[in-house]
């Protein structure tokens, strides 16, 4: 008795695998889109903490619009974790374009604690998720196997106010 699976079973696989080698080149010929810092801001400041807007520019060297979908982030301001998060992108970056994205961040402060004031450095660090063109590339994306992303590394300077 042979323990070979069935012919069907073979041809489907086979298949399978013919139709996913013939794809991986057409994702792989998708470059990942890139990110430079822009500007950052404080949008309000009160006893509860500093809320800070931070710019970034998203650029797409490809010829084709790549829609941009979350993105997971933390924020340091003089070097100390201010704040981690997840927020949607919600942007389509153009064929050969550059889109702004803003990503918010709060300084939560303790009862009594004063704000972060004057000039600081900031750094926004993390993971953008993004999909390839083509109806295969969304159904490997929302079925969770090929989910494309790409690292965010951007710094500049921030006013967070008088003292």
């Amino acid at each position: 008795m042979s323990t070979r699976p069935p012919i069907v079973f073979r041809v489907f696989f086979a298949s399978l695998a013919v139709f996913a080698a013939a794809m991986l080149p057409a994702c792989a010929s998708t470059s990942a889109p890139r990110f430079e810092f822009a500007d950052a801001s404080v949008t309000e400041h009160t006893a509860e903490g500093v809320a800070v807007s931070i710019t970034v520019d998203a650029y797409n060297d490809n010829d084709i619009a790549l829609p941009l979908r979350d993105i997971d982030y933390v924020v340091e301001i003089d070097g100390r974790t201010v704040f981690r998060g997840t927020r949607s992108a919600e942007a389509t970056l153009r064929r050969r374009g550059v889109q702004q994205i803003r990503l918010p961040a709060v300084v939560v402060l303790a009862p009594g604690e004063r704000g972060p004031t004057g000039e600081a450095d900031i750094r926004l660090v993390g993971r953008v998720t993004y999909i390839t063109p083509g109806k295969l590339a969304e159904i490997l994306f929302d079925s969770g196997l090929r989910v494309p992303s790409a690292p965010v590394a951007v710094a500049g300077r921030v006013d967070l106010g008088a003292p």
